[in-house]
């Protein structure tokens, strides 16, 4: 019977909720090029507002809410893994892609699209009523939801089966804990390595895969919040078995190891600096790491400032 209900493990896995780590490290570099954001306003600037407060959503407003029968799928309804629901989206399983959308049960989940729009009414609202502080305090919110989009781990719940604890297979308990422990072992030392990244590009002559793949002044037009964010999650879930292909090489397998617990370890056990200068890793593997996460990183971009260019024409519209 376990045998059996092991096939459904994935519908009661916690998923924790944090997209990129920092928002606010990622944002200048993607709006660096937006124009119409440089105007100053009596105190700061819009993109000042943008920076400093696309982290905001992180800070608790999502946590410990009852919302939906979906919590239970999604990180629960206590604590930090509670804000999953508003923070990710999982499409509907689609059999042209059964392993990237397959999820249970299987309908669309997650409130992070309509969160986006949400607070991109209210950015509206603000600025029509001559509170631009605000319009802008709410845009940053609004970009947070697309942002988090924009990360693989946010957009599908499996992103390989290299991430399942099949050594626990026939103990459907173990395979629900171990497999949730995997799978956030990676996502956090994803997120800690974009960070650490994009760090040493900024203070070092590394080759700058991800500033370069945030910088740009491409975007898309659309009509509404709720569709940029629908792009921004199609994209991620298109490229989540890349990713999670690439983390698994990039990071080795002593993170599917039961002893290892990333999410609940002390800050800096786990080193990031050896993974680029790891003899384990060919130069390709490496490559093929930096390639992906800087496609997610492009579209994360992309995205973002599809949603200025969105409420530029709506905002400043005569």
């Amino acid at each position: 019977m376990k045998t059996i209900s092991s096939i459904f493990f994935f519908c009661i896995l916690e998923t924790t909720a944090w997209g990129w780590a920092r928002h606010n490290l990622l944002t200048p570099f993607v709006i660096e090029d937006v124009a119409w954001l440089k105007k100053a306003g009596e105190k700061v600037s819009a993109s000042w507002i943008l920076v400093h407060y696309t982290d905001e959503p992180d800070w608790g407003m999502d946590q410990n809410l009852e919302l939906s029968p979906n919590q239970k799928f999604m990180g629960g309804t206590k604590g930090p893994t509670s804000q999953a629901f508003r923070h990710l989206y999982l499409k509907k399983w689609n059999l042209k892609a059964p392993w990237r959308t397959f999820h249970i049960p299987p309908r669309e989940m997650g409130e992070a699209l309509k969160r986006a729009q949400t607070f991109y009414d209210l950015a509206q609202t603000a600025f029509e009523g001559g509170e631009p502080y605000w319009a802008f305090r709410f845009l940053a919110w609004s970009l947070h939801y697309i942002q988090d989009l924009g990360q693989p781990f946010h957009s599908s719940q499996l992103l390989t089966p290299k991430f399942i604890a099949w050594d626990s297979v026939f103990n459907f308990e173990a395979l629900i804990k171990r497999t949730t422990q995997i799978i956030s072992n990676y996502h956090f030392m994803y997120e800690d390595y974009v960070v650490f990244r994009i760090e040493e590009e900024t203070k070092h002559k590394l080759k700058k895969h991800f500033i370069s793949a945030l910088k740009g002044d491409t975007f898309m037009m659309s009509s509404s919040a709720y569709l940029i964010a629908r792009h921004s999650a199609d994209d991620s879930n298109r490229l989540s078995y890349a990713i999670g292909e690439a983390c698994y090489t990039f990071f080795g397998d002593q993170f599917l190891n039961p002893s290892v617990d990333v999410p609940n370890s002390p800050k800096g056990k786990f080193p990031l600096a050896p993974y680029e200068q790891s003899s384990r890793l060919s130069e390709k593997e490496k490559t093929l790491f930096l390639k992906n996460t800087a496609k997610s990183l492009q579209k994360t971009a992309f995205y973002t400032r599809s949603l200025l260019e969105l409420a530029k024409e709506e905002f400043l519209k005569k």
